[in-house]
């Protein structure tokens, strides 16, 4: 089917995920459901297993599938062929390398000439398995864009590719405004805060990329000249009791709380006063996001999108990878100085309505589904060119 044949006719798009239980790639496909345009319908297949984020897909209008099941590879293709058949899809959109592997293979079974990448990463060694390596150039081949969510991802992939420069496009991610939220102060006092207590929050899961050891001993550093500052861990993961342990030996225990998963994110934001992110591997993080959404100043490492959502001195600070010091010192600045905390924070709010808004996410991917085929983008995409201008008019 051409893309002039979709014109003027519903377009089921059919996204299709490893899981859908929760996390960064799976909220996004989330607003894809809340914020389908006219004419469009949202399918979402989940290949292993479902769960809290494909029932929000469902709530936004989404309908959905989980593959499940065991079986070879090819017979699991075969079966997304065939659901790919059955309900007539017409796009697909398959996240990060499973999903892209088994969308992209499925589609050309089936027969749909419309298959989108989307990649929620940077590449990084062992990413991919070698079978993924070997079938990527031909999956590129098959895939009429590849969909980086920042320009980071964009560059880190495409440098692996650079003979199919024009297929890929950066789409910067994007969030809806926040639901509801109690009052700031009714949190703080169910977390048992003084009002006078500065709030350091981290949102993500516990693992090595996200380097919460870092900002641990950071934060020691901070607490050092920083009486009334507290540090909010929120997530859950394979080092909590590593990072606790460590917390104990640094003597900031009492300063640190663990909250765990949280299906509150949104609130906690409002509640704290300065967000960190202290990774060696990111994307565009959504939690970063959420936090500028909040109205909160983020401190953030300078890799992936971090640099791209944060304006070093006018949203935040952005330190060093693995520089402990320098993000000592940017959480005091922010914590000694509420009033420019404040005034950076709303600068981060502007910031996210004009340029990372999930309605102008979905706008332009969508806009990439109804793509003339021979329209490739410029290899300006990947050189960097025009993305602020991209930006700017949406």
């Amino acid at each position: 089917m051409t893309t002039a044949g979709v014109e003027g006719r519903l377009m089921r798009v059919l996204h299709v995920i490893e899981a859908m239980h929760q996390g960064g790639a799976e909220s996004l496909v989330i607003e894809h459901a809340r914020h389908a345009g006219p004419g469009v319908e949202v399918l979402v297949a989940a290949l292993n297993r479902g769960g809290p984020a494909l029932e929000a897909a469902r709530a936004h209008g989404a309908r959905t599938f989980v593959l499940g099941g065991r079986g070879a590879p090819p017979r699991r293709i075969a079966r997304l062929a065939a659901l790919m058949r059955r309900e007539r899809v017409v796009a697909v959109n398959g996240h990060n390398p499973t999903g892209a592997l088994y969308a992209t293979l499925a589609a050309r079974l089936s027969g749909i000439p419309i298959v989108i990448r989307t990649e929620h990463s940077l590449h990084y060694p062992g990413r991919h398995s070698l079978l993924y390596r070997w079938l990527e150039p031909l999956m590129t081949v098959l895939t009429r864009r590849v969909v980086c969510v920042c320009q980071a991802v964009l560059h880190s992939h495409v440098s692996r590719l650079p003979w199919a420069a024009r297929r890929f496009v950066n789409v910067a991610n994007g969030i809806s405004p926040a639901p509801h939220t109690r009052p700031r102060e009714v949190l703080r006092r169910e977390l048992e805060l003084d009002p006078a207590d500065r709030v350091v929050i981290n949102v993500g899961s516990l693992t090595w990329q996200k380097a919460q050891h870092v900002l641990l001993e950071g934060f020691a550093e901070t607490a050092r000249t920083q009486p009334r500052a507290r540090l909010w861990v929120v997530g859950e993961g394979p080092r909590r009791a590593e990072l606790e342990t460590l917390a104990r030996t640094l003597g900031i225990a009492e300063r640190v709380q663990f909250l765990g998963a949280r299906g509150d994110v949104s609130e906690l934001m409002v509640a704290a006063d300065v967000f960190v992110l202290s990774s060696v591997r990111e994307g565009l993080s959504v939690t970063l996001l959420e936090a500028m959404r909040a109205g909160r100043p983020a401190v953030v490492t300078g890799i992936g999108g971090n640099a791209e959502a944060v304006v070093d001195g006018e949203t935040g600070r952005v330190v060093a990878v693995d520089d402990r010091a320098a993000l000592a010192r940017a959480l005091g600045e922010l914590l000694a100085d509420p009033a420019r905390a404040a005034m950076l924070g709303a600068a981060a709010e502007r910031r996210w309505r004009v340029r990372f808004t999930a309605e102008r996410m979905v706008r332009e991917t969508e806009a990439l589904y109804r793509e003339r085929p021979d329209r490739t983008a410029a290899p300006a995409a990947w050189t960097g060119a025009g993305t602020e201008e991209r930006h700017a008019a949406s």
